[in-house]
Formats: C-alpha cells, structure tokens, sequence
C-alpha cells in the first residue's frame, strides 16, 4: 500500500469522525478535524485542487477558533461568572441575508468571470461553501449544514474526475452525515428558543 493511499484513509476516517463529533455537537468536531484538513492539504496540493487544499489550511485555523470558541463557552467557570453558554441557533434575517449574499455574489464572480475550466470553477465555489460552513460551524448555527450539503454533493463528482476515489466516498457519507447534522442541529435550535 502507498503512503498516499494510507494518507488518504486517515483523512477520510478523522475526516468521518468529526462530522460525526459535529453532528453530536461535541467539540471533538475541531481536535479531529485539524488532523483530516491538515492531511488534505498535503492530498488537494499533490492532485493540483489548489482552492481545496487553501481552504483547508483556513480550515485549520477556523478550526482552532471554534475549538477554542465551544470550549469557552461551555466552561463551568465562565457559566458561574453568568457567561451564556454558546447554544445551537437558526441565522437570524440579517445574519441570512449577509451569509447568503456573500455565497451568490462569490458563485457568480466565479462563474461569470473565472476563465478556468469547469473542475476548476467547482473547486473555488465548493471551497467558497466550505469555508462559510466552518465558520458557521464555530458559531453553531444550524445553516452550517445547508453550505455543507452543497459542497459534499458538488464534490463528490470532482473528486472522482480527479481518481479520488476513496474521498468521493466520504462526501458520500458527508451528504449522509449532513442530513442527519441539518435534523438533529434543527431540534436543538428549536429547543433553545
């Protein structure tokens, strides 16, 4: 087995386990997630998804922002000092139309005035989504989970175009995880009007 085959299998499985973690809205999403991004880094530059491996790295640094983030919210002492705790919630109208404004103008200008092949032009629009989904994510909102559906299902025909097989498997299972994350994150918010 070569070591990028291998490289590629923990990346799917860390990769796997913190969409699991998210979906449970535990904050092992970001100590596990770090190891999957930093790994496709190095597998997005090899097969030349220069977008992808980018927002990878922003990735990581989100990720650290967010384990940071959850894990200060949820400590006792900030919750005896009368600190809120950072609950799962729904985008409010002005948060909605911020977020979806900027995904449709970044879709458009890529579309519109990108003169790159098509892999390519889906390479930056599922990164544009991925990357608003993170930091959703941080921020436990429930729309983290529509951006990550978008991107998993577009991506899942780019990675097989580019013989990442084993990883178009994963945003098979993402899409899954996904669905599942959009329900279960939905009811919580909902509880916590």
């Amino acid at each position: 087995m070569n070591y990028e085959l291998i490289i590629e299998i923990v990346a799917v499985v860390t990769g796997l386990l913190s969409v699991w973690f998210s979906k449970k809205i535990n904050v092992l999403v970001f100590p596990i997630g770090i190891i999957s991004v930093l790994l496709y880094v190095f597998i997005f530059i090899k097969n030349e998804l220069y977008a992808n491996a980018g927002i990878n790295f922003i990735y990581f640094l989100i990720s650290v922002f967010g384990w940071w983030n959850w894990k200060r919210t949820n400590d006792k002492s900030l919750k005896s000092n009368g600190k809120d705790e950072l609950k799962v919630t729904f985008l409010n109208g002005k948060e909605n139309i911020i977020v979806y404004s900027l995904f449709t103008i970044t879709f458009l200008s890529i579309v519109i005035f990108s003169n790159s092949v098509i892999a390519t032009k889906l390479d930056y629009i599922t990164s544009a989504a991925g990357l608003i989904a993170m930091m959703l994510t941080s921020l436990k909102k429930v729309e983290n989970w529509i951006f990550y559906l978008f991107a998993d299902i577009v991506l899942i025909p780019l990675c097989i175009y580019n013989g990442l097989y084993l990883t178009s498997l994963q945003y098979v299972a993402y899409t899954i995880l996904a669905i599942m994350g959009l329900i279960s994150w939905s009811k919580e918010a909902r509880q916590n009007v």
